[in-house]
């Protein structure tokens, strides 16, 4: 390669490492700006939250206080004292009889001071009568409280006393009498003690009233001063209210400028003093009930050093991972072949092993294919051997009661004739016990009965179901394994008959397995409950047995009714009962559902069509 041709690549080279390195240092700018100002804003509004905190709590405390003593004027203007002084100030025994009052109400309620005013602004009595600085005589009329009060009842007021110098909040309310205005009863509340809460909690914090001028301040400096320069005509409107007392305001304000930005205000406070000079974050809160507005002022330099970390931090991680990144380009770059050339070789690879892939998913889909299909085999020869079992033993079974019902029927006639002979010969001993050997057998008879009928081949033709007469064979019919493990029964039989659609041995048949199935669930249970129910509702009817075992898993009722699925231990059941009763039914056109709570037991409920009056006269006559 030609020295000139190096020459403009390493030219080309330099020239593009120069823009990428100006485009990172240009990102890593972009991001501490970002940085900066996300953080500064979060900065600003957890201030802001803090803040707000704050002045709710110094709110809180501050109406807790005012409230302590927002009853005193009410009483004050409804004592027969105040009316009596107000009627006639000249005479010394109300007087007297007045300044006590308020010195007693006083010395119970801790306020500044108390005291009555007349018509003219004249103080007629006060708590503080005994004092050098006593109220009694000045003429308070000039505060704006006193007009205020006179014109709308009530009135609230902040001012330095001119008789005291101390300064307090003025609760005033006016005296009615029944030709009119008497008077207006004042409380003074002295708030020096909110004022030195605030001052141990470090904060600067003041409060502003109308007028824009701090009334207290954590800041003693503070105090009576305008938080912004003041016009010249507020300043002589200030001065002659004579609020602030005999000093009256410093002009200097508190803030030179105040100013809004970022979404709250700033407050830039001239001085020397380290705490109090500087930048601060301005945070308020305003009280309309006394028209003053409660502000925070927060150092702004903790909150811009806290963004100026945060930015750089985040400048820093972001030329890290710039460098980071060119690394992994710079690494890319040289493997890259290397990975092209092994991506070949894996493509082939691939291919060659797709195909052997297949096939091993093709033999093993055929292998679980004929596992399932064996074990269903075996399931189902299993399930048949056990049914040809219970067929052999049905058939046995109506052999026995075949064979029975003939002795049976001789002995019912012996019995007859047996009670004849004891009737002609009076013996009452002897056909009592007849007469209970007659019911044994009148049982027996009706046994063997059930059991003919039961294993008697049903065809397929209409037939109607009486339910009384169905739950009482079924009854009968598993009664000895009811009595064989203590079960007790609650049948809650209906009045009238119930006619269902349905072959009558075909619902015994149901309620047989429901029945000996609850008496199983019920073998370890201290209760042993077993509760039938016949419940009708328009033109259904439903059939409920509930037992108190030991409940069906919540993972098991979906599979309920499934051939050959039980629940029981194995060697105990088939697996049949349930899946035939739910066919059973399902022909009948009902339905036949579950309901367990695991310990406390199931209830299985078959819902069956009634076969109304019409119904039945119908096919009567058909």
């Amino acid at each position: 390669m030609p020295l000139t041709t190096k020459l403009a690549f390493r030219d080309l080279f330099s020239r593009r490492q120069m823009i990428w390195s100006g485009a990172a240092l240009l990102c890593v700018l972009l991001v501490g700006w970002a940085a900066f100002e996300l953080a500064l804003a979060g900065a600003i509004g957890n201030a802001g939250q803090q803040a707000d905190r704050r002045l709710a709590l110094f709110d809180r405390t501050l109406e807790a206080m005012i409230e302590r003593f927002h009853y005193l004027p009410s009483s004050i203007a409804l004592a027969a004292e105040t009316s009596a002084v107000l009627a006639s100030s000249n005479d010394p025994q109300a007087s007297e009889s007045a300044n006590a009052f308020l010195s007693r109400l006083n010395d119970t309620a801790g306020a500044g001071e108390l005291f009555i005013m007349d018509l003219n602004g004249q103080v007629v009595a006060a708590s503080n009568w005994w004092a050098y600085d006593s109220f009694v005589g000045e003429n308070l009329a000039y505060r704006p409280y006193f007009e205020e009060a006179l014109r709308d009842g009530d009135a609230k007021f902040y001012a330095v006393g001119t008789v005291t110098g101390v300064a307090g909040y003025f609760l005033a309310r006016r005296i009615d009498g029944s030709d009119g205005p008497l008077g207006v009863a004042v409380t003074k509340v002295n708030l020096g003690e909110i004022e030195a809460n605030w001052w141990r909690s470090g904060e600067l914090i003041g409060i502003a009233d109308i007028n824009n001028i701090v009334i207290l301040s954590t800041r003693p400096d503070w105090r009576y001063r305008p938080l912004l320069p003041l016009e010249a005509a507020d300043s002589r409107r200030i001065e002659a209210e004579r609020r602030y007392g005999a000093a009256g305001l410093t002009i200097s304000p508190v803030a030179a400028d105040i100013w809004p930005s970022r979404g709250t205000s700033f407050a830039y406070i001239a001085g020397e003093d380290p705490e109090t000079a500087g930048l601060f974050v301005l945070d308020e809160l305003r009280l309309p009930t006394h028209q003053w507005r409660i502000v925070s002022f927060t150092p702004a330099a903790v909150v811009f050093r806290d963004a100026w970390t945060a930015a750089a931090a985040t400048a820093l991680g972001a030329a890290a991972l710039i460098l980071i990144l060119a690394l992994v380009v710079q690494r890319q770059r040289s493997i890259s072949q290397r990975l092209a050339e092994h991506e070949r070789l894996e493509q082939r690879v691939a291919e060659r092993t797709e195909d052997l892939h297949v096939a091993n998913e093709a033999l093993r889909a055929e292998i679980a294919e004929r596992i399932r299909a064996e074990k269903a085999e075996r399931d189902a020869q299993h399930g048949l051997v056990q049914a040809a079992k219970l067929a052999s033993l049905g058939q046995a079974l109506a052999g026995v009661a075949h064979e029975v019902s003939q002795p049976v029927a001789a002995l019912t006639t012996h019995l007859a004739s047996a009670k004849l002979i004891a009737a002609q010969r009076n013996d009452a001993d002897i056909g009592k016990i007849l007469s209970t050997m007659d019911k044994v057998v009148d049982r027996l008879a009706a046994l063997t009965g059930h059991l003919k009928t039961f294993s008697s081949k049903q065809t397929r033709t209409e037939a109607q179901a009486e339910l009384s007469a169905v739950v009482g064979n079924a009854l009968d019919l598993v009664d000895h394994k009811l009595k064989a493990l203590g079960i007790d029964i609650d049948y809650r039989r209906h009045r009238g008959k119930l006619h269902v659609a349905g072959n009558p041995i075909h619902l015994e048949q149901v309620l047989i397995n429901l029945l000996a199935n609850a008496a199983d669930a019920m073998e370890e249970s201290p209760i042993r409950l077993l509760s039938i129910a016949l419940v009708p509702s328009g033109n259904w009817v439903e059939i409920a047995v509930n037992d108190t075992g030991a409940g069906i898993p919540n993972n098991e009722l979906a599979n309920l009714f499934d051939p050959f699925y039980s629940t029981k231990q194995a060697g105990r059941g088939l697996g049949l009962g349930l899946s035939i009763s739910y066919g059973l039914v399902r022909d009948m056109g009902g339905t036949i559902t579950v309901r367990s709570r695991p310990g406390q037991g199931s209830t299985f409920t078959v819902r069956l069509p009634l076969v109304t009056q019409s119904n039945r006269l119908e096919k009567e006559l058909a």
